[in-house]
């Protein structure tokens, strides 16, 4: 079968001061299509100049789009072109099957993939390709009539066993993502999250159990990025990279016994980093640059209730543990939290310009689709509008704070980090990747914001 997949465009907000990466999850799925022996394009839409054009429809016997929950809106304006040509509609990542009974009322989708696509989606195109029962395919959701039909879940992958994403279907030129002025792309070595934080969907969607590629499996990509692609950077994006500190030791030392010259990224939790101080060292002879923490706040009621297994008293362990070893912390901060006032905001602020992390970014509490934290407050949501689920909106009615009074505040917590030195501000301009911000840019990242 001729399969089309399509990354939608991203918000212009992200696109005007984020970075932008190949679509690494879509690109799975069409490497597993590929060895399935199905012809495959991928159109990625959030690429600069990204554009789907009809022809690509037409050629196709089967469309997916993925779609996240600020971009969900995107993804079902591009299902109605789809449908209006008579082909079918696939819908996957975490916001469709969250809220598949909204979707299916489009009447514009006839499945969505439950959890992760590469297994399902090839069974789907079995399926249909042998005229086969479709509800006779684990992890798919079906609308029947009026009822939904959701068949049974799928076994989760076995990550050690799939492809490597098909980058050759995308050109990786397009994407502005950077580290040190060397150009960045991603990579996957493990999925699901043991975690519990109350503000992601994660393990909803891959599931508590850690499944992971081994040290080998993983270098072997690397080669491939390096010599092939000719990367010098990298990003690993798991949830949480460092779980395994003896699997990051041994790819350390495989990037270490090559002779790489590489640079890389990737999130760990505090707690990890503080207990194992010989992984750090490790990493940072291998060439690791930033770390991404996940700090969210400084008032440890405040963790307890976001489901955070840390300490205030670690995350300085852990940012100061960095700084020895000379890597670069990016802090990641929530506010807004529920029982938070607005002068416990302004102390989370002190706190982050305190820890002095060398990149900071600050979120208003956001209850997305699938999180504990959505189930917990849904009564209190004012705003359906999913383009507003980027962390830069309140959308429900905080108990403490005014909603404008909250985004003043964020816009505060910015302004305040990023001005208060030159280093700060070098800071902001490395996070913003290697992006031009045009007039018409930036334009269209204020509609956005407001409208």
């Amino acid at each position: 079968m001729k399969v089309l997949l399509v990354n939608p465009p991203s918000s212009s907000v992200f696109n005007t001061f984020g970075l932008s990466l190949p679509p690494t999850g879509l690109l799975y799925v069409a490497a597993s299509i590929e060895q399935a022996g199905h012809r495959v394009v991928v159109r990625d839409l959030a690429a600069d100049g990204g554009h789907l054009d009809d022809d690509d429809i037409r050629h196709a016997d089967i469309v997916g789009i993925s779609a996240d929950t600020t971009r969900v809106d995107k993804a079902l304006s591009i299902a109605r072109r789809v449908a209006a040509t008579g082909r079918k509609v696939v819908l996957g990542g975490p916001h469709p099957q969250f809220m598949a009974e909204d979707i299916f009322a489009s009447g514009v989708v006839d499945y969505i993939v439950r959890g992760e696509g590469e297994i399902v989606f090839c069974n789907l195109l079995s399926a249909l390709q042998n005229k086969e029962r479709v509800a006779s395919v684990k992890g798919l959701i079906i609308k029947d009539g009026r009822h939904l039909i959701e068949t049974p879940a799928a076994d989760p992958v076995d990550v050690a066993t799939l492809p490597f994403p098909a980058r050759h279907l995308v050109d990786l030129h397009r994407y502005r993502a950077s580290m040190n002025g060397r150009p960045s792309t991603p990579l996957v070595s493990s999925r699901g999250c043991p975690g519990a934080c109350h503000f992601c969907s994660s393990s909803s969607f891959f599931g508590r159990g850690w499944r992971y590629r081994t040290a080998e499996s993983v270098l072997a990509e690397l080669d491939e990025l390096y010599n092939r692609y000719g990367f010098r950077a990298v990003c690993f994006m798991d949830d949480n990279f460092t779980l395994s500190p003896q699997r990051v030791e041994q790819i350390a030392d495989g990037i270490l016994s090559r002779g790489y010259d590489l640079h890389w990224w990737n999130f760990s939790r505090v707690d990890t980093i503080v207990k194992n101080p010989a992984m750090v060292a490790k990493m940072a002879a291998a060439g690791s640059k930033t770390v991404y923490l996940g700090i969210e706040s400084g008032n440890e009621d405040t963790l307890n209730s976001l489901g955070k297994n840390t300490t205030a008293t670690d995350v300085t362990k852990a940012v100061e543990m960095l700084r020895q070893n000379g890597i670069e912390s990016y802090g990641s901060y929530i506010i807004g939290n529920l029982n938070e006032s607005s002068a416990d905001v302004k102390k989370n602020i002190e706190m982050a310009i305190r820890l002095n992390t060398h990149i900071a970014q600050f979120s208003i509490l956001t209850p997305y689709p699938g999180t504990k934290l959505y189930e917990q407050i849904k009564d209190r949501i004012f705003c359906k509008r999913w383009k507003f689920y980027d962390g830069l909106h309140l959308v429900f009615r905080h108990p403490l704070i005014h909603r404008h009074y909250l985004q003043y505040l964020l816009i505060k917590a910015f302004v305040t980090f990023y001005r208060r030195s030159e280093e700060a501000t070098q800071g902001f301009k490395q996070a913003a990747g290697r992006g031009r911000i045009s007039i018409r840019t930036l334009t269209r990242c204020i509609w956005d914001l407001i409208f």
